[in-house]
């Protein structure tokens, strides 16, 4: 036997034998890789007879003509590069576009609800007519919005989408492999045109094509680049230049040129560009975002006016300064809750300032009237007014005791408190079922709560509703309801008229501050 090693191997040995391409030949047996030969000696003479003169077939060249193409886009959107820099994810650039789409009546309703537009309203306008009026400006505004409308807002970011991808390309990178000389930003000296391999701009190519071929170049450019100097404040591009340009690469791109010199110069008949048209759809996400600041502003707004109420309110009641009365239901005992993520007690201020008021002033000043003056000295012709009032006070004094030992109750060993601290023992951070009982524990806290002040408040209406008709009664020439008078005004330690009109404006102060907590 001879030397075998020139003989020619098998298929699974990378080359054919004489028959078997013989046969292959004979019968049209499939062979991959001499369809792939044919393909690429096709797309070879394809480019040889293109009228663009980018590549050389035979030698794998790229030619001076690719960097020319190159050059005369880097020498358009080149300046373009640094203005547009994070464009693509601008909110005050898609805040441009859509107010550039509003109708009048549009404009107009927005400008009812612009931050100081709201604040101004603010200081002319109840509470619920500014939500009324908020409510109604955003109706208005989001009426505008039709389906025609959001489209064209949708295609117009679309296509300023494409031209950032596009502008951001980066030419520069790929013109220094036809002349590593080249100085950036130097758009009036074209590089050197020498052929080079075509193997160093392959990938170049590739990432090219990506942003080449979504670019609608029969759009309306105008309206973008009025967007864009708008967002910028200066022409981002020329438009003149623009518009030549997209003519050129609207040629190329329908040449398939680039797509043909990639398939060659990688050796892929089958590339295909991966194109990723994507849709960009920002109306919806825009009303989201501006309907959320809106909201986040008006519920500011409501607390400041709430706080604002509510100092007045208290100022009313207590004069000036700041009222603490309650040592455990307080706001500094929810850092405890925090860390878990429980809410913890939601009625300290209402409960702090019905201590101070039942504790302080009820319990003393109206007293003295109530009890001292007209359940104990007053003769009624009319005992269910009188009946009314002494249950109504009576109850109202209980409840004066119940806030006190409700806080009380709270402390470290009050029953409350060792309750509390028995269901916060196991709680774990974030974990529902550890936090379930000590949710509930906080939850009939809170409930407590709010019995107090709607049982206290309840009792203090007919107190002042009873003193008001007192007044009214004491200023009768023929008094109907109090027969006593001159008896009652004479052991009075003030002035009685006066005595009663400052407990009730106290009462009615107070009581509206109370609505303030709980009105929904």
């Amino acid at each position: 036997m001879g030397d075998r090693s020139h003989a020619p191997q098998q298929k699974d040995g990378g080359q054919l034998s004489f028959f078997q391409r013989f046969i292959a030949l004979l019968f049209h047996t499939d062979d991959p890789e001499r369809e792939k030969r044919k393909q690429l000696k096709q797309i070879a003479a394809d480019l040889s007879h293109q009228r663009l003169k980018f590549y050389k077939p035979r030698s794998g060249e790229a030619l001076g003509g690719l960097s020319k193409f190159f050059f005369e886009i880097y020498r358009v959107v080149g300046p373009a590069q640094a203005l547009l820099q994070g464009s693509e994810n601008s909110n005050a650039l898609k805040t441009i576009l859509i107010e550039n789409h509003h109708n009048e009546q549009q404009a107009a309703a927005r400008d009812r609800f612009t931050d100081e537009a709201i604040r101004a309203a603010a200081k002319t306008m109840a509470p619920n007519q500014l939500v009324a009026e908020v409510k109604d400006a955003m109706g208005s505004y989001l009426s505008g919005f039709d389906p025609a409308t959001v489209k064209r807002i949708n295609e117009t970011y679309t296509l300023i989408q494409q031209l950032i991808a596009f502008v951001r390309f980066d030419y520069y990178f790929m013109l220094r492999k036809f002349d590593s000389g080249m100085l950036e930003s130097a758009y009036s000296q074209a590089p050197r045109s020498e052929p080079i391999n075509a193997e160093y701009v392959s990938d170049d190519i590739k990432d090219f094509l990506e942003v080449l071929l979504p670019l609608d170049c029969d759009a309306d450019w105008d309206t973008v680049l009025d967007v864009l100097q708008q967002y910028r404040g200066v022409e981002v591009v020329s438009r003149g230049s623009w518009k030549k340009l997209l003519s050129s690469l609207s040629s190329v791109a329908r040449s398939g040129i680039l797509v043909q010199i990639v398939r060659h110069v990688d050796e892929d008949p089958e590339y295909d560009s991966k194109v990723q048209s994507e849709q960009f759809h920002i109306v919806e996400g825009y009303l989201t975002v501006l309907k959320t600041q809106v909201e986040a502003l008006m519920q500011k707004l409501m607390r400041e006016l709430r706080g604002q109420k509510v100092k007045q309110a208290a100022a009313s009641v207590f004069g000036p300064g700041l009222v603490q009365r309650t040592t455990n239901y307080t706001e500094n005992a929810n850092a405890a809750f925090a860390k878990w993520m429980i809410p913890g007690f939601t009625h300290t201020e209402a409960v702090n300032y019905l201590a101070a008021f039942l504790l302080d002033y009820f319990s003393v000043d109206v007293r003295l009237l109530v009890s001292e003056l007209f359940i104990v000295r007053a003769t009624w012709s009319d005992n269910t007014v009188s009946g009314q009032l002494s249950e109504a006070f009576y109850a109202t004094l209980n409840l004066a005791e119940e806030v006190e030992k409700f806080d009380q109750s709270l402390s470290g060993d009050g029953a409350l408190g060792v309750k509390l601290r028995k269901a916060s023992a196991p709680v774990k951070q974030n974990d529902a079922k550890t936090s379930r009982i000590l949710r509930q524990v906080i939850h009939d806290i809170n409930e407590r709560a709010l019995n107090l002040i709607t049982e206290s408040a309840s009792n203090l209406i007919t107190v002042g509703r009873i003193i008001k008709i007192l007044i009214q009664d004491y200023q009768r020439k023929t008094p109907e309801i109090v027969i006593n008078w001159k008896e009652l005004e004479a052991q009075s330690a003030q002035p009685l008229k006066s005595q009663m009109m400052t407990v009730y404006k106290k009462i009615y102060h107070f009581l509206q501050l109370m609505q303030v907590f709980v009105k929904k």
